[in-house]
């Protein structure tokens, strides 16, 4: 009798950590897609274009080899719509996209203009990692499926120029003698978001 009713605490617990599981907002380095600019106040605007918006946060946890590469985030019509990471020279195109795989299964390909654009679905979110072996240029993308409409459709074009972004956001700490704090991240948004990466051939985990 006492066995049967261990193994029923233990499905249940099972069962409460599934659901748990699949209840978790999809975002990027613990801020959940769909989250309200207004309410984020560590984030500092870049710049706006009708209805979307560019911001950075000034307490970024992602961390990428143990090294902070520039994320820049994307708001549609004042939510959290998209998150932009320049990766260049923090690691190889096929260490992330080993990394990504193993996480959601084989990427579709294409190629235009001799940039390679490899893309994911993980729940309601779409990766995108985008490789310009001629510039040294590498791109990660992560996009919600949930919202629509003109500043999204803007907000996830593959015309976006972070490096322009990175300029006006390097600008900004200069001129306004802005401090940028680095914090660990919570685990669970994306690849080596838990704030003390190992090396880019580590093995994929939460």
């Amino acid at each position: 009798m006492r066995g049967w009713i261990v193994l029923m605490v233990l499905a249940m617990c099972i069962l409460a950590g599934s659901e748990a599981l699949a209840g978790k907002a999809d975002g990027f380095s613990g801020t959940a897609f769909g989250t309200p600019l207004t309410s984020l106040p560590a984030f500092m605007i870049l710049k706006s274009d009708g209805d979307a918006t560019y911001a950075v946060n000034l307490q970024e946890g992602y961390r990428i080899g143990g090294k902070s590469p520039v994320v820049v985030y994307g708001f549609a019509g004042g939510r959290l719509f998209a998150a932009y990471v320049r990766l260049d020279g923090l690691t190889s195109r096929d260490a992330m996209a080993k990394e990504l795989s193993a996480r959601h299964g084989k990427p579709s390909v294409s190629t235009e203009g001799g940039v390679e654009t490899l893309r994911w679905r993980a729940g309601k979110t779409k990766i995108k990692l985008k490789s310009n072996p001629a510039a040294g240029s590498l791109k990660l993308g992560y996009y919600s499926t949930e919202q629509a409409g003109p500043a999204a459709r803007l907000l996830e074009a593959d015309s976006l120029d972070i490096d322009a972004l990175a300029r006006l956001y390097d600008k900004d700490k200069m001129t306004k003698a802005v401090s940028v704090p680095g914090r660990p991240a919570p685990k669970g948004y994306s690849p080596y978001d838990d704030g003390v990466s190992q090396s880019p051939g580590r093995a994929p985990g939460q």
